[in-house]
């Protein structure tokens, strides 16, 4: 270094610290150590290699490396294999040759179920809304141009709201393309859109992180479920059960594949007249349970970082046996699967980026003040088989959709929940 170079800058070059002061400039003879570039991994992968940075007189800098943390799943859960997914329901809808789809959305009310007119009805796929249309006075909807691919219906309005998982998938002979109506859904009554607006704005996640990288053989082991439609797509009524619990399911979609992945951040919510009833975490083979629900009309509410939705449901008084046609009563037959089934919309296409465009930023849950609000009293055809118009899409939709009698809980409880019940019930 040159003599004439001040004393505390060749101090600071004997300690490998000239590079740091502000404003200063190296001799003719010196080389500056250049600042490494280190490009962050992916979070689950291992820590990148570093270069050590070029020196010369100036000493050599520690070098560090960046400590990378996988990302990890909640506490309390684990990741599971592809077998122990719940995969008995579907979530899909057959478009016909012109990507055209049919629906209907209702209202539940103490009268039954009633039209939702005037909701707003909006598909998303690819990221985002792919098409648009209004339901009529009766509630009906259609739709054309879309293509196979997994999304999701949100849909508000007078009535309501509602938004749940699907895929679409393209007409073929092992799907024919042959339903009067490919959704028969129920809304979140009005009375409980602020409620659901605030729950998915507090835990709804901000985008896509798990979903977004290349298939592997691993990702194409997970089920495709099978079945028949869930409740999110066929409504039906929800009987309590033996124990007063309500049980159900949740089925998670791969973006990529459209198939059934395990839960690690969902947690379902009872609403009622605008008062949150129940809660219970959803364990990560898709099953919940929540107890001390009363009969009566809820808005059936999941929102974490694995999506969202919000359903119309009615939950029915638990019936320890049915009639047979001489008039002799028998048991009700047991089910050893959760009746109560629906699937999220992924953060792909609903997150906290663009759902205020969605469900606004207050005061009501949708494009439209509500108008009407249903009333929670039980429906006067509650229990009834077939009180949902078309049936139920081979499911029995309208029917009773969960019979369990008290020999049944116990094989839920150890089929079902793998690390105990996962109801929390909130205080």
């Amino acid at each position: 270094m040159l003599k004439s170079t001040p004393r505390h800058l060749r101090l600071f070059s004997s300690l490998g610290l000239l590079s740091l002061l502000p404003g200063t400039v190296p001799a003719d003879d010196q080389t500056v150590p250049q600042t490494p570039v280190v490009a962050l991994a992916d979070t689950a992968g291992p820590a990148p290699a570093v270069a050590p940075a070029a020196t010369a007189r100036l000493g050599r800098p520690r070098l560090v490396r960046p400590v990378l943390q996988p990302v990890q799943p909640p506490s309390r859960v684990r990741r599971l294999p592809p077998e122990e997914i719940l995969k008995d329901r579907t979530h899909n809808v057959v478009l016909d040759k012109d990507g055209g789809m049919t629906g209907r959305l209702y209202s539940i009310t103490s009268e039954g179920l009633t039209p939702a007119a005037d909701m707003r009805v909006r598909v998303l796929t690819g990221g985002g809304k792919s098409a648009e249309t209004t339901t009529d006075a009766t509630g009906l909807f259609s739709i054309t141009g879309l293509t196979a691919d997994v999304g999701g219906i949100f849909a508000s309005g007078p009535a309501g709201v509602v938004a749940y998982g699907v895929r679409f998938i393209a007409e073929s002979p092992e799907n024919p393309a042959d339903r009067e109506l490919d959704v028969e859904s129920a809304v979140v009554p009005a009375a409980n859109a602020e409620q659901m607006r605030k729950l998915f704005k507090s835990d709804i996640g901000t985008r896509d992180l798990r979903f977004n990288t290349s298939v592997t053989p691993e990702d194409d082991a997970f089920p495709a479920g099978s079945g028949p439609a869930s409740t999110s797509l066929m409504y039906e009524t929800v009987q309590l059960s033996a124990d007063g619990k309500v049980y159900g399911q949740v089925n998670l979609h791969d973006e990529r594949t459209g198939r059934y992945r395990e839960v690690l951040s969902l947690r379902v919510h009872f609403l009622q007249d605008g008062v949150k009833m129940g809660s219970a975490r959803v364990a990560p083979n898709g099953s919940f349970s929540v107890p001390d629900l009363k009969p009566g009309i809820y808005g059936l509410v999941g929102v974490g970082r694995d999506g969202v939705f919000g359903i119309g449901i009615e939950v029915v008084a638990f019936k320890a046996a049915a009639v047979n046609a001489d008039g002799t009563f028998v048991p009700v037959r047991l089910i050893l699967d959760p009746g109560l089934s629906v699937g999220s919309i992924g953060p792909a296409h609903l997150n906290s980026e663009n759902l205020t465009s969605f469900m606004g930023s207050g005061q009501a849950a949708g494009d439209t003040a509500p108008t009407n609000t249903a009333p929670s009293a039980p429906a006067a055809a509650a229990g009834s088989a077939g009180s949902a118009p078309g049936g139920g899409g081979g499911s029995g939709g309208g029917g009773l959709g969960l019979l369990l009698g008290g020999a049944a809980i116990g094989g839920i409880a150890g089929g079902l929940i793998l690390e105990g019940d996962p109801a929390t019930p909130d205080g």
